[in-house]
């Protein structure tokens, strides 16, 4: 037994260490102390990082050090515990989150935006994340009233019911106070703007305030973010004060009197308001004027809405761009001469964005024509750990891909130059560079690569965009401002264009000009062809109010209005109206830029960082009450969680005690992720003592377990792979016998999910156990289960799938131990072998074997709430299906049937709805005929399960 045991350590351990991922990214983790003192009291803060991540920690700190006030003094409120900034050292992600339970904790995920990404608009976008989730801490730290009294007894679990609210409130808040209590923010972007004026001119969109929820419709909960913040800014510009005093107000009401706090605050309710807003939010656009006419017709869509984050690319008279409808998604092309739709094509994985076209010579693709390619990168890693894109070549005739482009250091911006030659632009070891790439495309990898140009770490690169013989280069140099450089295509030197403290963007840019839009003004610069000098110009307020963006090629135009229009239009025709209202040309000099780090890097010898974590992370912030009732026994007791900001160690402790029965039960679950060498590399121990009544026996069942286990999570895509080892101990007194089993065995788990919405095969989970019992009396004998769960999707709104679990005692007699099978997995438990119509326990013995084939039918998008009820309905499906158990004993209908199969035919509406604004929740009617295996009729069943992913 001992090698057994030794020999499956040593396999699971050999694998992760030798397969082909290896152990994921290793840290050494730290942490800084920051604390701030302000007129509303202490902020203290903790930042936990990687010591690789030093620079970010740092700018952290000062972020804390010298913005965060704004927070605090708009909201007149500090956290009253500490607040972790937790640096993630593992995900390649743009963006961050925030929880004020168990305790304040932010997690930044340590990856600029690009291209067309709204938070783009994030100059300085570490600052930008930090102020907007340490907005969401500020406001969901905060209690009053009751709340406050159950806060003093219960600790951080009573700031639960005060966060209960919609998320386009939650979200609304600290877009807003990203964008209007520092400079920047997406509300300060146009085409942050423009895309909810797009979506609100449909008809009869989104009316109702419940709608921001989450619409059904693209962009779907992307709302929340895009209504939710347009929202709160036009309650705080008509009243001052507004946003604070709804927080203030709320933090003390029970659960979903938002509305109370509305009329208390703004002296209307929350749906007049948002009706308000609505109205004038589609009135105070820009009014149309012979612009609108100049730039020529609006394209209608092929396949649904216009996802103008991923961008566009105009080619000639050739446009491409990404579409979604509902949970789909296409590449669509269009003739803009003929004025048709000339293809659509999905893919397996979400596009990310459209970059460019370039050319490849025939000898280096196979089977395909000298032509061009569009360069489209896919989100092919769900999880962002490795690469943010993959790069590939689509072939712009069929809009196939043709090949994925094996770029150096994961770029999120690239140029093509053709015969296999481009400029990328990547984020690595938190600063940006530039690299010229010659790609090998049969060896399938890098022929020749140089990097150009490397940039500090107080650099961000928001533009790099190839037109024509040139490239532009928009950089934010921290304090220093936002400049536009321009360069030819080899990048050897910098030409500075434009300076400002400002955000500002380009309605139009062409190879010999840019339309610079700072604030309200706009400015036409002309560039000589040697870059020598330009000439500026004043464009008079007014020319170009209705254009977000514009695509320009020698014979077209392409803008966005509050739709895309184009027409036929050379570049003198495009210059004459730009400079039919422009001031006086200015010639000056253009200046060549010389990049030096305005910050030096710090090292940990030069800060008070201590090693993470420490003891005092480990200390519970709550408890709270638990009830339940576990196979005909109630049970009531406390619950608390014992864990660091960082989730490395988490201890999750409960007490029970079955008063009916004068009995004390309760678990101990803790989870150990080894960081040191990989976070995937986890360890966990478990101890549980419950009872339990079948409803065919009187005899209290009661069981303690105890083990011990290690897993290691190989991440492939859309695969997961995680073996894992463990020893067990259980003792259990039931109705079959008194006895001790000990345990060693060997696990599996495998998952498959689909990145497409129109995938056929969706999804696939396969779950193994073989282990080896031995128990206290009698021989030990071989255990193993499996269980398997496929879906595909047919039709977008028809799915079917199988679900089969196959369990082995290999024994004679019950002595030892029994498998149970029925009932169905739910909110609270997981089951092996799961039956729809018999309970849980009432089928067991040494052999058990289940079969569940089923269709899925969507039958009724409802997408619809009431006010702010915390239950929004999304769908109806009608579910039904065949399913089947064979097992050593099976108690139905009163009766026992011993080594039968029972057949069952089972259908049900089932519900997807939201719980509580942010729980996607599953509640299933089902209504069962199960078949006597004697012949003898049938029993019939209805039961109600809720599936939920709470915990």
């Amino acid at each position: 037994m001992v090698g057994f045991r030794v020999s499956v350590v040593t396999f699971v351990f050999c694998c992760a260490l030798f397969s082909p991922m290896g152990f994921a990214k290793s840290v050494n983790l730290k942490t800084i102390k920051v604390n701030l003192p302000t007129d509303f009291g202490t902020l203290q803060t903790e930042i936990h990082f990687d010591d690789r991540d030093l620079d970010v920690a740092m700018k952290v700190k000062k972020i804390v050090e010298q913005d965060l006030i704004k927070v605090i003094n708009y909201f007149k409120y500090v956290p009253r515990n500490t607040v972790h900034f937790n640096v993630d050292p593992y995900l390649r992600l743009t963006n961050g989150n925030a929880t004020p339970f168990p305790t304040n904790t932010i997690n930044l995920y340590n990856f600029p935006a690009s291209n067309s990404d709204h938070l783009i608009i994030m100059q300085d976008w570490l600052r930008g994340l930090v102020f907007h989730e340490f907005t969401h801490i500020t406001h969901l730290d905060q209690t009053r009233g009751y709340l406050e009294v159950g806060r003093q007894i219960f600790g951080s679990i009573a700031k639960i019911p005060a966060g209960i609210t919609p998320r386009w409130f939650t979200e609304g808040i600290a877009v807003w106070s990203e964008s209007h209590l520092i400079d920047g923010g997406r509300l300060n972007n146009p085409l942050f703007r423009k895309e909810l004026l797009i979506q609100f001119l449909r008809k009869e969109y989104c009316e109702t305030i419940d709608c921001l929820d989450e619409p059904g419709v693209y962009p779907g909960g992307q709302l929340a973010y895009w209504a939710g913040s347009h929202f709160i800014e036009y309650v705080e510009n008509k009243k001052p004060g507004a946003v604070k005093c709804l927080v203030h107000d709320n933090a003390g009401n029970v659960p979903f009197f938002l509305n109370q706090s509305f009329k208390l605050c703004t002296g209307n309710n929350a749906q007049a308001m948002f009706t308000e807003f609505r109205e004038n939010f589609i009135k105070d656009q820009p009014v149309e004027t012979a612009e609108s006419e100049a730039w020529g017709d609006k394209i209608s869509n092929a396949f649904g809405s216009d996802d103008l984050q991923k961008g566009i690319y105009l080619d000639g008279n050739t446009l491409f761009k990404v579409e979604k409808e509902r949970l789909s998604e296409a590449l669509v092309s269009y003739d803009l001469k003929e004025n048709v739709n000339m293809m659509i094509a999905k893919y397996q994985y979400p596009i990310a964005d459209i970059s460019g076209i370039t050319t490849v010579p025939n000898a280096d693709i196979e089977q395909t024509d000298q032509g061009k390619f569009l360069i489209v990168s896919f989100n092919e890693d769900p999880r962002y750990r490795t690469q943010n894109r993959v790069w590939k070549l689509i072939n712009t005739e069929t809009l196939l891909i043709e090949a994925t482009l094996p770029f150096k250091n994961d770029p999120s911006y690239v140029i093509g130059l053709g015969n296999n030659r481009y400029l990328t632009a990547s984020f690595i070891n938190n600063k940006w560079i530039i690299e010229k790439q010659r790609i090998d495309m049969g060896a399938k990898s890098v022929s020749d690569s140089e990097v150009v140009r490397y940039f500090g770490f107080d650099v961000n690169l928001t533009y790099f965009k190839k037109e024509g013989q040139k490239i532009y280069i928009k950089l934010n140099r921290g304090d220093l401002g936002n400049a536009l450089y321009v360069s030819d295509l080899t990048l050897e030197n910098f030409y500075k264009i434009y300076e400002s403290k400002n955000y500002f963007d380009f309605p139009a840019i062409n190879e010999n000009f840019v339309v610079v839009r700072d604030l309200k003004e706009l400015k036409l610069i002309e560039i000589s062809e040697d870059m020598k000098k330009m000439t500026t110009s004043d464009i008079a307020k007014g020319v170009m109010d209705r254009v977000t963006f514009s695509e320009i090629t020698t014979d077209r135009i392409l803008v966005l209005d509050t739709r895309l229009k184009t027409k036929e239009m050379g570049l003198p025709e495009i210059m004459a109206y730009l400079k039919r209202n422009v001031g006086k040309p200015v010639t000056s000099n253009i200046i060549t830029a010389n990049f030096q780090d305005v910050v030096a890097p710090d090292t940990l010898a030069n800060t008070d960082a201590e090693n993470f974590p420490q003891f005092r992370h480990m200390l519970p912030h709550y408890w709270f009450f638990a009830t339940g009732s576990n196979e005909n026994i109630s049970s009531f007791g406390a619950m608390t969680t014992f864990s660091d900001p960082m989730n490395l160690n988490v201890l999750n402790a409960t007490a029970l005690i079955y008063p009916s029965e004068s009995k004390v039960g309760g678990n101990l679950d803790f989870l150990h992720k080894f960081s040191s060498v990989s976070d995937l590399w986890t360890a966990n121990a478990f101890f549980n003592k419950e009872y339990s009544k079948t409803d065919f026996n009187e005899k209290i069942s009661e069981k303690t377990e105890a083990s011990i286990g290690t897993q290691y999570a190989f991440l492939l895509k859309r695969w997961t792979v995680m073996p894992g080892v463990y020893l067990g101990t259980t003792k259990t007194n039931d109705f079959i016998s008194n006895r001790t089993v000990d345990t060693v065995g060997v696990s599996t788990v495998v998952t498959y999910g689909a990145e497409s919405f129109d995938d056929f095969f969706q999804s696939l989970t396969l779950q193994t156990k073989f282990q080896q019992d031995n128990p206290d009396v009698g021989d030990s004998f071989l255990n193993t289960q499996t269980r398997i769960a496929a879906e595909g999707r047919f039709h977008e709104r028809l799915v079917g799938g199988i679900k089969s679990s196959y369990g082995k005692l290999v024994k004679s007699g019950f002595a030892g131990g029994v498998l149970y099978g029925g009932g169905s997995s739910d909110i609270s438990n997981t089951r092996w072998h799961e039956f729809y119509g018999i309970p849980y326990s009432n089928a067991y013995g040494n052999e058990i074997f289940t079969f569940r084939a089923y269709i899925d039918w969507n039958f009724w998008y409802i997408y619809r709430g009431s006010g702010f009820a915390p239950f929004f309905l999304k769908e109806a499906h009608l579910l039904l299906g065949r399913e089947l158990m064979s097992a050593d004993r099976i108690w139905l209908g009163g009766k026992r049937y011993d080594n039968k199969t029972v057949h069952s035919f089972f259908v049900g509406p089932v519900l997807k709805t939201n719980l509580f604004y942010y729980v996607p929740t599953d509640i299933e009617f089902i209504f069962s005929t199960i078949k006597r295996p004697t012949g003898n009729g049938s029993v019939n069943q209805f039961e109600v399960n809720i599936k939920a992913n709470v915990f």
